[in-house]
């Protein structure tokens, strides 16, 4: 970007946004000034163009290892593309233009040196951003050193959904207690579509998903306890993950998983006067009393055919007034949830 977002709405610096304030902030942007380049356009990549471009960022730089794909870009108005991959990117960073990096898990370390080495100060790295903590923390120690301000491309801290249920909570006088489950849905056919490195660390790779969530609404673990039992064939660790601790905010937590079983991902938080489950994590469910039922909470969206947190994301990105009502995953924090993730599924941190 070369310039903050113009909002044409008023904004309370820092303050919890409601699903509907969000939304109204959001359609008030005005990118037209702005730049960013998108490295890598599969699955994430395709979903940030479609969000800067519903933020009507003026100028989209993307970059793609193979040329196919790109076809659909050609001709767009304010699109610039390039194929051949990172290695390939030579144009240097304008002042204040974000990069986001949506390649290949394996690559996305070192896509990040490359933009830093062509003068790009802010990142957006999508998640995990590495597969061990250790090399996220190095990574966040090379951005530190050379003034970069990067955050981990976490989407479900970003949810509308999410937001909702932070506002609510910080109007009920903050959380009590808070539970969460990370059952996989396993499919036969997972040896064949992942790799197996991201198999054998599939709580990084994809259950930190949840944990991204609950965590962002308490604050992340400082003392916890565990178990783990079974395994998978791909995933020798461990299969049933149960445990509890307490957060940075002194919040109580539990968790727990079954990747055999017939449960799925979600989380619930607790106030002295509300109960809320986000299950599926996109929708908002509230319960007033012991014996009341759960009654949705409706929650929109501003860009509904973008997925969900990712323009809430971007947008983010693009303007630091909105980043403090909008807070990102920083790389510490995604090194000390990695590490955590380490913990509770029993990887090898070195």
């Amino acid at each position: 970007m070369s310039g903050d977002l113009r909002i044409s709405t008023t904004l309370e610096m820092g303050a919890p946004l409601f699903a509907a304030q969000l939304k109204d902030v959001l359609a008030s942007i005005d990118g037209s000034d702005c730049v960013a380049t998108v490295i890598g356009y599969g699955t994430m990549g395709k979903q940030y163009v479609k969000a800067l471009r519903a933020l009507g960022v003026g100028r989209i730089r993307v970059c793609s290892r193979a040329a196919e794909p790109l076809a659909e870009l050609h001709g767009v108005h304010g699109i610039e593309t390039r194929a051949g991959g990172i290695e390939h990117c030579s144009q240097r960073a304008e002042v204040n233009e974000i990069g986001i990096l949506a390649t290949p898990t394996a690559s996305l370390h070192a896509a990040a040196e490359r933009l830093i080495a062509l003068g790009f100060r802010h990142l957006l790295i999508e998640k995990p951003v590495s597969l061990w903590s250790r090399e996220i923390e190095t990574l966040a120690e090379r951005c530190e050193v050379q003034g970069v301000e990067a955050h981990c491309a976490y989407n479900r801290v970003a949810y509308p959904a999410f937001h909702e249920v932070r506002a609510r909570i910080a109007q009920e006088g903050g959380a009590t207690s808070c539970a969460y489950t990370f059952t996989e849905i396993i499919k036969p056919d997972w040896p064949q579509r992942f790799p197996a490195q991201e198999l054998f660390r599939w709580g990084i790779a994809n259950s930190l998903h949840v944990m991204s969530l609950a965590h962002g609404l308490i604050g992340l673990p400082e003392q916890w306890s565990g178990e783990r039992f079974g395994a998978l064939p791909w995933h020798p660790t461990g299969a049933i993950f149960v445990g509890y601790g307490i957060s940075t905010r002194r919040i109580p937590f539990t968790y727990h998983a079954d990747w055999g079983s017939t449960g799925r991902w979600s989380v619930e938080v607790h106030t002295t006067r509300s109960s809320y489950r986000l299950c599926p994590l996109e929708q908002v469910f509230q319960r007033v009393a012991p014996t009341a039922d759960w009654t949705e909470v409706p929650v929109t969206a501003f860009a509904p055919q973008v997925k969900a947190g990712v323009t809430e994301q971007v947008a983010a990105m693009l303007d630091e007034r909105l980043r403090a009502s909008l807070p990102l995953m920083s790389l510490r924090d995604a090194a000390a949830l990695t590490r955590y993730g380490e913990g509770v599924f029993g990887y090898d941190a070195t």
